[in-house]
């Protein structure tokens, strides 16, 4: 499971190797390494999905993020629900499940 860091807005982030690369826009992996204390291969192996950044370079990837406004209007999207716990997440998606098929069945009874 990969490092999470809460350093953007008090957002939790797992630096994904799309997160990485959209962070490091145009510049090169030399130069963007650099900035978080990283060699360009370590980039590069952060971006292919080879390697997760530790906990310090991905408090260093937020820090960065953090400073250029990386995500600052970043919001969830589609049915995606922040939980802190897992059974809840569990449970409300049972809860949403149920209620899909109540919806159905009662749409096909009648």
């Amino acid at each position: 499971m990969g490092v999470i860091d809460k350093t953007i807005a008090g957002k939790k982030i797992r630096w994904t190797p799309q997160l990485i690369k959209r962070l490091r826009g145009k510049r090169k992996q030399s130069y963007f390494g650099a900035l978080v204390g990283a060699t360009a291969n370590t980039v590069r192996r952060w971006e292919v999905g080879r390697m997760e950044p530790d906990r310090e370079h991905a408090k260093r990837l937020s820090v960065l993020a953090e400073r250029e406004g990386f995500l600052k209007d970043w919001k969830l999207a589609g049915s995606a629900v922040l939980t802190g716990e897992f059974e809840d997440a569990l449970r409300k998606q049972h809860e949403e499940i149920e209620q899909a098929l109540d919806s159905r069945a009662r749409s096909l009874r009648g």
